[in-house]
């Protein structure tokens, strides 16, 4: 019996060895897919911030370096591992002694437009080109003053990347590069936005190249990216990789080489402009070896009278491990349900509060600094609470995805549609200088709105229709008042028929 219980007790503590590991390499795996989503978030900010660049240059005849430096002051600190910006004009070469006078008293080394050697230690000046693509702004500019007047068309993978950009007209990443600023410290990307010249076709590729005003650049520090990754006390290795056409290049560390995913190896795939990288979480040792205790093993072999504890113990740890492990999917998919509310209404896919509040933010600081109108709408659905009092929430759901769909349709890109809640929509419009294309916007989202909705199991369509208040911002105006007084303009368009829109102090009214 004392044998029998000696080796009952060791099965258990095999047992429950294994099983706390098992439990252990969930936690890790489900931590990791969770900092992947948190790197992707944070890769996503690159793209929009060269979108809010493209549109300062968009809003003006011309960008003053002081107006570059200031927007650049305003947006960059709150993403650190945007390393610059720079701006990037397009230069003929009959252009290049105009260029370099007003560039030489700004140069750190006065080159002109100069170009560098293949590992970017060691700068010359341009030989004669038909067409140069040289650094004129970059922010913050003390830190990054040597890359004035670089000719980005010089480097391979910074030329190959900005023609196809040009001539596309997307963002598009290059591979990873030495910094000329810092040529043996970590490794950066440029991400590439063209901007064209206004008036001129860019309906080709060839016509967009001679179109093309300039680029703005981004860098972006990839290694910024995984220091605000946390694993609590786990020393977990991270490991970032470039897809060159399938074929991993070692971001960060250097050398590194991708291991077989597996219960303490996770892989996923982010992705950035034009280009694809591969991060991989490897676990501590820990999680691969068998972690045995000698004492407890000698002395559930010696005290055969503790046997029935310890498979009382085994029975609770058992029990414990299969709680946790419950516990850890339903966590996760609460996590995996958290990540899309944090920005997004889960029923209609629009921006919710907090995104809306925060485009409401960036639109007012740029009217302050460039001018321009800003308006903010208010927009409810008539007749909707009769729909869901008749056909129930169910269809009340669908008509709001239908008519979401359908307002997102007929604005311009550079607006923003989102649920503000229930049945009552919030529409920023940046840049409507003229009346004329205001109220041909609301027109056509009340008009949208109006049309009946066949939806799916309805025996009829549905009609509906919207109210739409407007609020103009002014120099004083903030987020909450400008909703307010949106919300009180689209009250005043119920009392008129509905169907209609007014504007905030203006007293006048359209309807459809």
């Amino acid at each position: 019996m004392g044998g029998l219980g000696g080796l009952i007790s060791v099965i258990a503590y095999l047992y429950s060895s294994a099983l706390e590991r098992r439990v252990q390499a969930a936690e890790f795996q489900r931590l990791a897919h969770v900092q992947l989503r948190s790197v992707q978030n944070l890769l996503d900010h690159s793209p929009q911030v060269l979108m809010a660049f493209r549109g300062l240059f968009m809003a003006a005849e011309t960008v003053e370096r002081k107006e570059f430096a200031s927007f650049a002051r305003e947006v960059l600190p709150s993403y650190p591992e945007i390393l610059a910006m720079h701006w990037a004009p397009k230069i003929g070469h009959e252009q290049r002694a105009k260029f370099e006078s007003d560039l030489l008293p700004l140069q750190e080394r006065p080159l002109g437009i100069f170009d560098v050697s293949a590992d970017g230690r060691l700068p010359v000046p341009a030989p004669a080109r038909e067409e140069y693509l040289p650094i004129w702004y970059i922010e913050p500019l003390e830190a990054n003053r040597r890359g004035l007047g670089l000719d980005i068309l010089t480097r391979s993978h910074n030329r190959e990347v900005a023609l196809a950009s040009a001539r596309l007209g997307l963002q598009r990443a290059t591979p990873v590069f030495s910094l000329l600023q810092d040529p043996d410290g970590p490794p950066a990307v440029a991400i590439y936005q063209p901007l064209y010249r206004k008036g001129m076709p860019v309906v080709t590729d060839g016509q967009r190249w001679q179109a093309l005003a300039g680029h703005l650049i981004l860098m972006l520090q990839p290694t910024v990216l995984l220091r605000s990754l946390s694993f609590g006390r786990q020393p977990v290795a991270v490991r970032l990789y470039d897809l060159e056409n399938g074929q991993p290049r070692a971001i960060q560390p250097r050398g590194a080489v991708p291991r077989e995913p597996g219960d303490a190896v996770v892989q996923g795939r982010l992705s950035i402009p034009g280009r694809e990288w591969l991060i991989e979480f490897v676990a501590p040792q820990a999680l691969v070896g068998l972690s045995v205790s000698v004492l407890p093993l000698l002395l559930m072999l010696s005290l055969l009278a503790l046997t029935l504890v310890l498979l009382l113990f085994l029975d609770r740890s058992w029990r414990g491990a299969i709680a946790l492990a419950r516990l850890n999917r339903e966590l996760l998919a609460r996590q995996k349900e958290l990540d899309g509310l944090v920005y997004y209404d889960a029923l209609t896919g629009l921006p919710n509060r907090r995104l809306l509040f925060d485009r409401i933010h960036m639109a007012l600081g740029q009217q302050r600094r460039q001018g321009g109108r800003l308006a903010v709408c208010v927009l409810d659905l008539d007749g909707f609470k009769a729909v869901n009092d008749r056909f129930g929430h169910q269809t009340g759901d669908l008509l709001l995805k239908e008519a979401a769909q359908r307002m997102q349709a007929v604005l311009r890109p550079s607006d923003t549609l989102a649920r503000f809640g229930g049945d009552e929509f919030v529409v920023v419009l940046p840049g409507v200088n003229d009346a004329t294309i205001l109220d041909g916007i609301l027109k056509r989202l009340i008009e949208q709105v109006s049309r009946p909705m066949a939806l799916d199991g309805g025996e009829s369509p549905i009609a509906v229709s919207a109210s739409i208040g407007v609020a103009f911002a002014g120099e004083h105006s903030d987020i909450n008042s400008l909703i307010r007084e949106a919300d009180h303009a689209m009250y005043e368009a119920k009392h008129a028929g509905k169907a209609c829109y007014r504007i905030f102090g203006a007293g006048q009214a359209a309807s459809v």
